[in-house]
């Protein structure tokens, strides 16, 4: 409640600064953004220059070779310039990958010069195994053992120009940004820490104002309480303020904030449902058009993850459903044969977020199976909001065969296809077993339930504890990366084959 009064009143500072001039919102717009415009300007800088590296070096390369051969060193022009093309993007992959564009870009000595000799030896492997693989004409063992050591060298002295750029601007620059805290000691020490860890062009925190404990924090001076504010930023030198009182604190931010705004210092505002000493999962700052949100998910998964995993599911759900085409008038036909009823059994399962849709199996079950499921619960094999029997007597022959080898399964392509499913989520349940669930229980739903995911491919038939599925359930979402899901389809397939866990 009271983060939720800190939030509302941080909305109420942030719609007044949205009611000001064209003018002023254009520059307050500029100021929330600084940091990651400070960072993409440097990231532009640092590809550039990794990029004019690999061309003059290649460059470099081939007149000191063509001096050493007395000018009978040569090489065709578009072996050159592809060579050089397809360099640069690789070097720009394996310099990403090393954290080299993004905001740790500064490095010590030691680890710049680890990290930069990997990647080139990245860069010039792969280049040495497309030349052995290609043979080019004109590409010695001579000309890449002089190109990777120019380019070593270039690189290695760009990431010392940058890093001992930032430092020393940092260090004594006087137009370098000088930011205030303000707030209680262990918010303000997380901010602290956040703002060492940010690197950008240069930031210098010039003291702090607390609220409640006192207590000193190395390197940051503590110029007074926090009701100090006004006369300090009128005394001092600041460029902005960042607000970090705790959601209880009994202050006028709104008051404070615009006291920053009438001298043209630039604040921020720690929301209050940031917690030093518990993450708040999936908190972030965004604009809805040009109303700011603080937004919570539900889960890790960004859009990008979500377009990707939709796409892999597309594919797989056109492959499943050729396959569904080919053997579906042999199980069809086995099921009819089997015993009298219809070839599908559908069922209302909760999809995502508590959508209802109907899932599609092929009948592996006597018609009255769903009438005979009551007097057959004192059975139950699982704990909590399940049902399972191993030896159901419900399950035909055929749909014994069926299950043993998931082709009672492949209908459910098509559920994929429309979108209520995945190929990789948790377990699809009935509205009756998520009546039953627990509050917490619930979030095994905010993802599209999937044909297959880590309860399938855990041994299924071993747990016997619904709270151990809700476990791997929640393991999965908390923990989905796109080549998670990747590795849980070839562990399926492995799974199917070897029949584990089927019954």
């Amino acid at each position: 409640m009271k983060a939720s009064c800190w939030s509302t009143t941080w909305f109420h500072a942030s719609s007044r600064c949205c009611r000001t001039s064209c003018r002023g919102a254009a520059t307050e717009r500029g100021n929330r953004s600084m940091f990651k415009e400070q960072i993409l300007i440097i990231t532009n800088l640092l590809l550039l220059a990794d990029g004019l590296v690999i061309i003059t070096g290649a460059y470099a390369a081939w007149h000191i070779c063509w001096e050493m051969s007395g000018g009978d060193f040569g090489m065709s022009h578009w072996v050159f310039v592809t060579m050089v093309l397809s360099l640069m993007f690789l070097n720009s992959f394996v310099m990403g990958r090393f954290g080299f564009y993004s905001d740790r870009f500064a490095v010590g000595c030691l680890e710049g010069l680890r990290k930069v000799t990997l990647g080139v030896v990245v860069d010039f492997s792969v280049l040495t195994l497309g030349v052995f693989m290609l043979e080019p004409e004109g590409i010695s063992r001579l000309f890449i053992g002089i190109y990777g050591w120019i380019v070593f060298c270039g690189l290695l002295m760009v990431r010392m120009l940058a890093t001992n750029f930032v430092r020393q601007r940092v260090q004594r620059s006087p137009q370098v940004e000088r930011v205030l805290l303000v707030g209680s000691r262990d918010r303000v020490q997380a901010v602290k820490d956040a703002l060492s860890a940010q690197q950008g062009w240069g930031h210098r925190l010039g003291g702090w104002l607390s609220f409640g404990d006192e207590q000193e924090i190395e390197c940051v001076p503590h110029l007074g309480a926090h009701n100090c504010l006004r006369e300090v930023l009128l005394r001092d030198e600041f460029d902005e303020v960042i607000f970090a009182l705790p959601p209880d604190a009994p202050v006028k931010l709104r008051d404070k904030v615009e006291s920053c705004r009438m001298l043209g210092i630039t604040a921020r505002i720690v929301p209050g449902m940031f917690d030093p000493d518990e993450v708040v999962r999936g908190l972030t700052v965004e604009h809805v058009g040009n109303v700011p949100t603080l937004a919570v998910y539900g889960s890790r998964i960004s859009t990008s993850g979500l377009f990707y995993k939709r796409i892999l599911d597309i594919l797989g759900g056109v492959v499943g459903s050729a396959i569904l085409l080919v053997i579906l008038p042999f199980v069809a036909l086995a099921i009819r044969m089997d015993s009298p009823g219809p070839i599908f059994f559908r069922q209302t399962r909760v999809g995502r977020n508590n959508r209802h849709f109907s899932l599609y199996k092929f009948r592996t079950m006597y018609a009255d199976a769903e009438a005979r499921k009551q007097e057959l619960l004192c059975h139950n094999e699982m704990q909590g909001c399940m049902f399972k029997m191993k030896d159901d007597p419900r399950i035909t022959p055929v749909g014994r065969f069926l299950r043993k080898t998931s082709l009672d399964e492949f209908p459910q392509f098509l559920n994929v296809l429309c979108g209520d499913m995945s190929l990789v989520g948790t377990r699809p349940p009935t509205p009756d077993e998520v009546g039953l669930y627990e509050p917490w229980q619930r979030r095994r739903i905010s993802m599209k339930p999937g044909i297959t995911g880590l309860w399938q491919i855990s041994g299924r038939n071993r747990i016997k504890d619904f709270q151990d599925v809700v476990a791997l359930d929640l393991s999965y979402i908390d923990g989905w990366r796109f080549m998670h899901d990747i590795e849980i389809l070839l562990k399926t397939v492995r799974v199917v084959l070897a029949r584990d866990g089927a019954s």
